[in-house]
């Protein structure tokens, strides 16, 4: 009998794991359980080609060794591209469709059978013999001998202040699909909440239309820009002293910033990190400062990016999810600017926005949020100052992570409702552990999923690292002496 393998979700993680799926002995079937068309979830399910990718296409391939796949992918199609280049996302969204089609006509060529469920996932239970029971939304059951969770962040963050007015056609609980901002009526003055990746796009969106936008967040600050973001062909960091590193050493934040900066000082032969920066407090400036120190080649710091999340992946991944997670609550500031970093094109447009008046970036969510009188729009208040009528108001505060917990009797939900079960453990090699014996079972996480493993996972490099040392795994793994259900039967 072969192995039966459901993934649940196809975005791009799902893709890089397919892709090389077929290629381990033994499968005759692949299912993949994602509601929307393969390959173009939401990061690259967009359409518009106003929205970049963040990362360059050295970086944004399912293959991660060797010259990018991306960048042969294109250049085949006739782009004039370069492995430092950001290009638009919805090419990233094609370039995994097509190679998903392209696998999926190999496999099946090679007598395996795939098929796509355009549903989603609910639960996952041991079904005895069969393996897993995956069950769909529509009420459909699924049995498979392994199950990868692909599952990508596509349940948007609500802030408190405006969630009792879910369902306002005039609230946008998220930024995509982009779509929905390019609908609204003319000169609308719109409220962003966030002023990250996400509010850059809508910021990028509605800036497009001459629409009047205030983008507000807690810290006020937009991301860092960049000119590339690439793999380095020399390492900067101290590797030696990196895997040193202890997350309960007192000196821990001591010896992270001494290895940062003399990695940063030796990608920049010597050059001072102050003089890579702007320490700039109003947007506006601090983003004209940036915009020029990398237009004259002195943002060295982005190139010891690839390698420090890299580094931060690897040496945390045996760390306990709660240590991991507090030691880079300290940094989220410093990761949320450099190591999600917009491109110089994004940057550009943003300050052209703020130069002309039409967009106003400032620090502090609103304290009030209520349906204006005349019942059109909002009249939010602030902490300080009047309160300001605005006609749309767009979240783009971030994603939840995905969340798994698991019941009593073995069953794993997917839908990361509050209260149910516990959080089940991650092995070291991306498994689900049981929870009664803590041995690995034939259930994977990849991507987002990995969180409780891996530190940075919105990062295609880091699912393609994924996919090629798990299905590695999963060919040399046996189902009898792993999984919960073999054990079970």
């Amino acid at each position: 009998m072969g192995k039966h393998v459901i993934i649940v979700g196809g975005g791009a993680t799902g893709v890089s794991l397919f892709s090389r799926l077929p290629g381990a002995a033994g499968i005759s079937s692949i299912s993949i359980v994602d509601p929307h068309p393969v390959g173009l979830g939401t990061a690259f399910g967009t359409t518009d080609p106003l929205l970049l990718c963040n990362t360059s296409v050295d970086v944004t391939s399912m293959d991660p060794d060797g010259e990018s796949d991306l960048l042969g992918y294109l250049a085949g199609r006739g782009w004039p591209v370069h492995r430092d280049d950001f290009v638009p996302r919805y090419l990233i969204g094609q370039y995994c469709r097509e190679r998903y089609l392209e696998r999926r006509r190999e496999a099946e060529q090679a007598g395996v059978r795939v098929r796509h469920h355009r549903c989603a996932a609910r639960t996952i239970s041991p079904a005895g013999a069969e393996g897993y029971a995956v069950e769909l939304a529509d009420g459909r059951r699924l049995t498979g001998t392994d199950v990868f969770l692909c599952t990508g962040l596509d349940r948007p963050v609500i802030p408190d202040v405006v969630r009792d007015h879910l369902g306002n056609p005039a609230l946008a609980t998220s930024v995509y699909p982009v779509e929905d901002l390019r609908r609204l009526p003319e000169n609308s003055r719109v409220l962003i909440l966030g002023s990250k990746l996400a509010a850059v796009d809508a910021a990028l969106v509605l800036g497009r239309a001459r629409h009047r936008v205030v983008m507000a967040s807690g810290s006020g600050a937009l991301p860092a820009v960049r000119t590339r973001l690439r793999r380095p062909v020399t390492p900067r960091l101290d590797s030696a002293a990196w895997h040193a590193l202890s997350p309960d050493s007192p000196s821990l934040d001591r010896e992270v910033t001494r290895l940062v900066l003399t990695a940063v000082a030796r990608a920049a032969n010597g050059t001072a990190l102050r003089s890579q920066t702007s320490t700039a407090t109003r947007p506006a400036e601090r983003l004209a400062e940036e915009l020029e120190i990398a237009a004259t080649g002195r943002a060295h710091w982005q190139d010891t990016i690839a390698e420090i999340i890299q580094a931060i992946n690897d040496l945390s991944a045996s760390w306990r999810h709660t240590t991991r997670s507090a030691v880079l609550n300290r940094y989220r500031h410093l990761v949320a600017r450099y190591i999600s970093a917009i491109p110089v094109r994004n940057g550009r447009l943003l300050l052209g926005h703020l130069s002309d008046g039409t967009l106003r970036v400032i620090p502090g969510l609103p304290q009030r949020v209520a349906p204006a009188r005349d019942g059109n729009g909002w009249q939010v208040g602030w902490d300080a100052g009047p309160a300001e009528h605005f006609d749309h108001i767009v979240c783009a505060t971030g994603y939840h992570k995905p969340a798994f917990t698991r019941l009593p009797d073995g069953t794993l939900c997917l839908d990361g409702a509050p209260g149910r079960g516990t959080d089940p453990h991650i092995s070291s090699d991306l498994r689900v552990c049981d929870a009664l014996t803590g041995k690995p079972e034939r259930i994977w996480v990849l991507g987002a999923a990995s969180h409780r493993r891996t530190a940075i996972v919105n990062y295609l490099n880091t699912a393609a690292h994924q996919s090629k040392a798990v299905v590695d795994r999963f060919a040399a793994a046996t189902p009898e002496a792993t999984s919960l259900a073999g054990r079970l039967a």
